[in-house]
């Protein structure tokens, strides 16, 4: 299925911004319609963390704190979105053109809502294409992983993880993480589109694939039946694990998207391919697009 729309949670923080600019990025190739999310946390939600024997004038400064700090983040995304907009004369659109229209071009919307912003963007996202998150990280962002973590386990959409340092490309040279299960299926499935408009795809498998899978072999014989002509390049994970490993194989590759599933388990740290820690993955600049 094309992209057609793609949804960007904004916090108020850099890793927002980021992920805008890569949904700007694929949004533009695919013709696209992005909606920046900004979720505001409701402030009276601090109140509980005071616990018992608070002050009421406690209470009220705290809900004024949060307030205040909820309005800042609130500017400062709008402002990174407008900013985007104007700077690179995008098209500002929120209500979808008419059935008829002629051409398809790239076009950015606003949305501002009141809630947890985990709970919402897993549940607006399943309205999506796309959903463009990103990467968790160290600047202050609310709840940037717990927002991953929602996305990718409760949308059931595909989920496009941008790096605070976007590549000079995106998606053109696509590397495939493959491992012969269910879930890298799932990611190959989902990444039909950046397939079709690469300019090189690359099949990775490391030493852990599964043994009842399909092989490296068996993939690029099916991809061939889309026109495409991938290569095929197996690591091995020795003492630094296969997330490092992976991570190394594809820059080696020169590689700007990797493509790769997530397990089932309950956390974030403990879905990345058979076992291959989050930390490793997130250490890297190199975009990555998962799927549960």
């Amino acid at each position: 299925m094309a992209i057609r729309t793609i949804l960007v949670p904004m916090s108020g923080g850099a890793s927002g911004d980021t992920a805008l600019d890569a949904a700007i990025v694929v949004g533009r190739r695919a013709g696209a319609h992005v909606e920046a999310l900004h979720v505001a946390p409701d402030p009276r939600d601090a109140v509980p963390m005071v616990g018992d024997g608070a002050s009421a004038s406690m209470i009220q400064q705290l809900i004024e704190a949060a307030a205040h700090d909820a309005e800042r983040r609130a500017e400062r995304a709008r402002a990174a979105f407008d900013v985007r907009v104007e700077a690179g004369a995008l098209l500002r659109m929120d209500q979808p053109p008419p059935p008829d229209a002629a051409t398809r071009a790239l076009t950015l919307g606003w949305r501002h809502t009141v809630g947890r912003e985990d709970e919402v963007v897993a549940s607006r996202g399943r309205l999506f294409d796309l959903i463009v998150v990103g990467r968790p990280g160290d600047d202050a962002d609310i709840a940037p992983e717990t927002t991953l973590e929602a996305a990718l386990m409760e949308s059931g959409r595909p989920v496009l993880v941008s790096p605070p340092v976007l590549p000079s490309t995106l998606a053109t040279r696509v590397a495939i993480a493959w491992n012969g299960s269910t879930a890298a299926a799932r990611a190959v499935a989902s990444s039909g589109p950046f397939l079709a408009k690469a300019q090189s795809v690359l099949i990775l498998e490391g030493d852990g694939a599964a043994a009842d899978g399909a092989s490296a072999e068996e993939l690029a014989a099916m991809l061939a039946w889309r026109g495409l002509a991938p290569t095929i390049r197996r690591f091995r994970s020795d003492e630094a694990g296969i997330g490092p490993a992976l991570l190394d194989a594809a820059a080696a590759e020169a590689a700007d998207l990797l493509v790769m599933g997530g397990y089932g388990h309950n956390r974030l740290r403990e879905m990345i391919f058979g076992g291959a820690t989050i930390d490793a993955m997130f250490a890297s600049n190199l975009p990555l697009l998962m799927t549960h």
